[in-house]
């Protein structure tokens, strides 16, 4: 709880922060004009006096606190359609993309991993905006925008290709460049619910690729 807390708002908490009452949060969430809650805990609370014993079962959901601009967006651009929701998105993200691509990095890392940039397809499109909607980005990306997103993708992507063999077959300048996707990476994912990391693409592409493919060598 102390983790979901840190960095994310109640939903009460974040309707107000966003200027909306819960339900009307809740009519975006179901007109797909932004993400739903990233996590959900139910808790059955106990209060004991001298007096009497008191339980109440309650539902939490909280919502990633950098959402909130997401959602001001929206309503700056008068917004009330998906298909306006998701032009807004792609846009942004699209941009990413672009700038990403026009980069030396991008350069580099295809040529490591050829591979890869067939991957941002239409399908990687449409699942993206699906889970973008569903809140699952609030979880692992530290503040869930499109651009965002778009770089803990690559990021993720060009790291699994680049460590899929032995990490003595990297040449240095391979494995110089993976240190710096990794620490790309590190900056834009979140830093997971402890009961996650184990199971998180942190642990993965970050932790485990420093343990095995960068410290070894003199890099993190």
């Amino acid at each position: 709880m102390t983790y979901l807390y840190a960095n994310f708002h109640d939903e009460p908490v974040f309707a107000a922060h966003a200027g909306m009452s819960v339900p009307e949060l809740h009519t975006h969430i179901a007109r797909r004009l932004c993400p739903d809650a990233s996590y959900q805990v139910e808790a059955n609370w106990q209060a004991q006096s001298f007096v009497a014993t008191h339980s109440e079962p309650r539902t939490y959901r909280f919502h990633l606190r950098d959402h909130q601009h997401w959602l001001r967006q929206i309503q700056l651009l008068g917004i009330t359609k998906e298909i306006g929701a998701r032009r807004h998105f792609q846009v942004r993200y699209g941009a990413a993309r672009d700038a990403f691509l026009s980069g030396d990095l991008w350069q580099r890392l295809t040529r490591a991993a050829p591979q890869v940039p067939a991957a941002f397809d239409a399908a990687r499109d449409e699942a993206t905006w699906d889970y973008f909607l569903q809140g699952f980005y609030g979880v692992c990306t530290r503040d869930g925008q499109p651009e965002t997103i778009f770089l803990k993708q690559a990021g993720v992507m060009f790291i699994e290709a680049m460590t899929s063999g032995d990490p003595q077959a990297l040449s240095p300048d391979d494995r110089a460049l993976l240190a710096q996707v990794v620490a790309l990476l590190d900056r834009v994912e979140s830093d997971f619910a402890p009961h996650e990391v184990a199971l998180s693409s942190r642990q993965r592409c970050i932790i485990d690729v420093r343990a095995r493919f960068l410290r070894p060598f003199g890099l993190d």
